[in-house]
């Protein structure tokens, strides 16, 4: 008998589930610190998450999704990967965005959800607006690594011409005295990429508006490290 588009996923996450790496486990988890909670990393490679969310993308409706997915990527750092990326092909922002936000868990979700959030962006312009909001009201969200996601999208939306980087600094220059360390470091990284974008107006605006020590360290050192690497 045929399986169902819903038992045909489920067996396909089973199959992922097979793919597991004790050994990457512990690399993702303790060396590269993906969460902040490592006992959630099952440690199956990006490529096959990245090749299970096309999959899953055409197998389900938005309401099975979220019913398999959802309770799963609370507590897997790999399903939060998988339930982001089929999200954000079959949700639109209204219905997305609120459940990402909560699901960022370290720097290496809200780092992959940027992506996601730009493509909503890049719809039309309702779309970038309800994004826009959206950053602006969780950029004092209680969680850090929400408050890290409305600072790294900045560089997809620039990157995409979907935002000015006059725009960005105007975001993230209320946030620089942050305590949470992946925050002044995306605030850094945000910076950096600005800069090398050559536009004296915009290095004379970052240096008369951030003026917080730490985060104007990790800005010159990851200045420093894109240019060695560029060059």
């Amino acid at each position: 008998m045929q399986q169902s588009p819903l038992e045909e996923a489920s067996a396909l996450l089973a199959q992922l589930e097979q793919r597991r790496e004790p050994a990457y486990a512990d690399f993702m988890a303790l060396r590269t610190k993906v969460s902040s909670r490592p006992e959630s990393v099952l440690g199956i490679r990006m490529k096959w998450l990245r090749q299970a969310v096309k999959q899953l993308s055409c197998l389900l409706t938005l309401d099975e999704a979220i019913a398999l997915l959802h309770e799963r990527a609370f507590a897997w750092y790999e399903y939060k990967i998988i339930f982001g990326g089929v999200i954000g092909r079959l949700a639109t922002p209204n219905e997305g965005l609120l459940l990402l936000y909560p699901l960022c868990d370290g720097w290496a979700v809200p780092d992959y959800y940027k992506e996601l959030l730009a493509g909503w962006a890049s719809r039309g312009e309702v779309e970038r607006q309800i994004l826009l909001r959206s950053l602006a009201e969780h950029a004092h969200d209680a969680n850090p690594y929400a408050r890290r996601l409305t600072i790294v999208v900045w560089l997809d939306l620039i990157r995409h011409g979907l935002a000015t980087p006059r725009a960005a600094l105007d975001h993230v220059a209320p946030l620089q005295h942050d305590e949470a360390y992946y925050v002044q470091m995306a605030i850094a990284w945000l910076l950096a990429e600005m800069t090398l974008t050559g536009e004296p107006f915009l290095t004379e605006a970052i240096r008369t508006e951030i003026t917080d020590a730490t985060v104007l360290r990790m800005y010159q050192q990851k200045l420093r490290d894109s240019l060695r690497s560029n060059a």
